[in-house]
């Protein structure tokens, strides 16, 4: 297996025992989730998309039951589909929560470059 540097970045963070944050949405965030779920540090899963009726994919449910894992949205009920705008929002709420902020990748002119300049804003040191 071929490892790209977001794997090895998701390794050493799952062996230091730290605590990511994240929607685990895109193809890479969901191989990082995955090598997450072997260890034994909490992860926090913030789908897009409102918790009710949510069908828990069963490699989540051990680390759930230990209490390692938590699954955190901030939409009601009628948010059943995942869009480009419930993710914008989502991806604020996993900014604003996390203690360091960490992109794998940013297209120039994106939502997420977008995201990156707003959260270089939220720094003590600029304000």
């Amino acid at each position: 297996m071929q490892f790209s540097p977001h794997t090895d970045q998701t390794a050493k963070w799952r062996d230091e025992g730290r605590c990511i944050i994240s929607g685990f949405h895109s193809p890479v965030e969901r191989e990082c989730l995955r090598i997450l779920l072997r260890g034994k540090q909490p992860i926090i899963i913030c789908p897009a998309r409102s918790l009710e009726n949510m069908r828990l994919p069963s490699d989540w449910k051990k680390p759930l039951a230990d209490g390692r894992l938590l699954l955190l949205s901030c939409f009601s009920k009628h948010h059943r589909r995942v869009t480009a705008e419930l993710a914008a929002r989502r991806n604020e709420l996993v900014a604003a929560l996390a203690d360091e902020v960490c992109f794998a990748h940013i297209t120039p002119g994106s939502h997420t470059e977008r995201l990156a300049g707003e959260v270089s804003l939220w720094s003590p040191i600029n304000r």
